[in-house]
């Protein structure tokens, strides 16, 4: 059943590598139905011998420049335009036609460097067409790194010959281009990863592997350094670091340390060479060949077994990542190693191409690392997310108990005080009924006993008063006044429906705003006499409350004011936050008590 679940797997991964290794055995198709030339007289150097060779052909030893004659006859005029295609060469080409030069590969061409191969098309026009005998002549110039090499040749009309010189132009320059395109793009999202993540030294590898390695398209510079070829020598030497970069590489995403040794050989064994060739200790072709192409060659080998070694020992699923494309570079490089020392015949060599296939795999690697690190932040992020929310829970839980208990602390407070104002309010009254008892006098017991009872309902009745509750509690003080005036033949006129809202009401606070009230109203009666009591709420200039009590009684202003009871209005008033006003009217007296929209927390009964 296992075994069934990974067939898939399994064969989309041997398709893959057959995919991937096709340029190791597929050759690009050619013309098929246009005139082949598969032989030439081919002349070594100046002064040889021709000699007829076949065609395709690799020089048997490293020449700096060969010739080749090869000839073809018409027999008669053409009736379109013929083109001669030179599908695979290495590395520059001067073609002439019956003594005409047609052709500089080297000034018409992409060609970035020592590792590739081209190919050329040739219009043909005027007496080229003409009936009868025609000689091409090619100059090949190879770098002297790999051997000189020339495919058969084809003559053919634009629809026989065209579909195979784009194809070849595409695989050999534009792909070659894309490559070198998408490197420098990947090295620089390298660089802005490793700038914002310096401590994952991977990044940084990966970046030095990246620019190091396009040393390799240094031919590029063809046409703005003089004499580049002479240069690319040290532009292969340079890429060398490559090899010990991708040492280093495996070993860190096996989760091993690189050892200090090798992390120098990155720099120490590329300036070494570097230094041999300025110095002139040996020839530049025996170092390439002798000392950079085999580290180049062999080296991945070594990759690929510390790649396998972290797979299969230390099971690291990564290493898996890597030890395909690895695999795939080293047969390319083996295959490009081999065309240098003449065992294969070809000129392009395909470390370029599988090059940068290594790249997008630890590339891959590295966004892979990259978003494991952003899911284990986003975890951490979530898991301190519920924390935090665990933590404020906790806080409100724990907020909410202590302004519970600073309820219960303020309510502890106010039932003392007015536990306080209850004592001295009743006691006077208690007070006076047993003296009256005592004389019996029982028109003034009943009195006294009434007030105190009208005064032990004000207490009561403050204690239910909640914030900004402040009209509900007038409202009760109306209902017990109203009976007792109306016995008392005394008109009431209440309203409260434009006194604005009051914040801040406590048990306290409300006790004290009903006994100035009371106290205005009991006035009223004791010193009017009054007929007519108004009781009214209105909005101050700056928003403040006022409570205005007006009584057709004797007028009398605030300086003649006197006595206990109204230093006690003015204290309360002033606990409040307010301020108390007695004005004489023409017909009456007008007392005013002022309270700010919020009234003070600590107002003492």
């Amino acid at each position: 059943m296992a075994l069934s679940r990974r067939w898939p797997g399994i064969v989309l991964t041997v398709l893959a590598m057959a995919a991937a290794c096709s340029p190791l055995w597929l050759t690009l198709p050619v013309p098929r139905h246009a005139l082949v030339i598969d032989q030439a007289r081919f002349t070594a150097a100046p002064g040889d011998e021709p000699g007829w060779v076949a065609l395709p052909h690799a020089q048997d030893r490293h020449r700096a420049r060969s010739r080749y004659r090869a000839v073809f006859e018409l027999d008669e005029a053409p009736a379109q335009p013929l083109h001669l295609l030179v599908p695979t060469f290495s590395y520059r080409a001067i073609i002439a036609l019956d003594g005409d030069r047609m052709l500089d590969t080297g000034a018409d061409s992409l060609v970035p460097g020592i590792t590739l191969g081209a190919s050329a098309l040739v219009p043909l026009s005027g007496r080229h067409l003409s009936p009868g005998r025609h000689e091409i002549d090619i100059l090949l110039e190879a770098p002297g790194v790999a051997r000189g090499y020339l495919s058969a040749l084809y003559v053919g009309t634009a629809q026989q010959i065209l579909p195979y010189h784009r194809l070849r132009v595409l695989v050999f320059e534009h792909s070659r281009m894309m490559v070198l395109a998408c490197q420098l793009l990947l090295a620089i999202a390298t660089l802005m990863i490793w700038i914002y993540r310096p401590r994952e030294s991977l990044y940084g590898w990966l970046f030095l592997l990246l620019v190091v390695s396009t040393a390799s398209y240094a031919g590029l510079l063809a046409d703005i350094v003089p004499d580049v070829s002479a240069w690319l020598p040290y532009a292969f030497t340079v890429s060398m670091s490559s090899v010990f970069i991708l040492h280093v590489i495996a070993l860190k995403i096996n989760g091993t340390v690189p050892p200090a040794w090798l992390r120098a050989c990155v720099a120490a064994v590329p300036g070494a060479c570097l230094l041999a060739l300025a110095a002139g200790v040996a020839p530049a072709r025996t170092l390439v060949l002798g000392v950079v192409a085999p580290i180049l060659v062999f080296s991945p080998l070594v990759t690929v077994a510390l790649s396998a070694w972290g797979a299969f020992v230390r099971k690291v699923p990564e290493a898996w990542l890597l030890l395909l494309p690895l695999c795939l570079f080293s047969l390319a490089t083996l295959h490009d190693g081999a065309i240098v020392a003449g065992l294969l015949d070809g000129p392009v060599f395909l470390s370029i191409y599988y090059r940068q296939l290594l790249l997008v795999a630890i590339a891959a690697i590295l966004m892979r690392r990259l978003g494991l690190s952003l899911t284990r932040l986003d975890g951490a992020n979530a898991h301190l997310k519920q924390r935090l929310a665990e933590r404020e829970a906790e806080l409100h839980r724990l907020y909410e108990e202590e302004r519970g208990k600073a309820a219960c602390r303020v309510r502890s407070e106010e039932r003392h005080r007015l536990t306080v104002d209850l004592h001295d309010g009743l006691s006077g009254h208690l007070a006076s009924i047993i003296a009256l008892a005592e004389r019996e006098r029982s028109a003034g017991i009943e009195r006294t006993a009434r007030e105190a009872l009208d005064d032990l309902r004000l207490v009561i009745h403050s204690l239910d008063i909640g914030d900004r509750e402040l009209v509900a509690a007038l409202a009760g003080l109306r209902e017990r006044l109203e009976p007792r005036l109306r016995r008392l033949d005394v008109a009431l006129d209440w309203s409260m429906a434009r006194l604005p809202e009051v914040s801040g009401v406590t048990p306290t606070s409300a006790l004290n705003v009903l006994r100035i009230v009371q106290e205005a109203v009991t006035n009223a009666l004791r010193h009017g006499p009054a007929t007519r009591i108004a009781v009214r709420g209105l909005a101050g200039p700056r928003g403040e409350a006022l409570v205005v009590i007006d009584n057709d009684g004797v007028p009398y202003a605030e300086a003649d004011a006197g006595g206990a009871g109204l230093r006690n209005m003015r204290r309360r008033a002033a606990s409040l936050g307010g301020a108390l006003r007695i004005e004489a009217l023409a017909d009456g007296t007008r007392v005013t008590l002022t309270l700010p929209p919020r009234l003070p927390g600590d107002a003492e009964g």
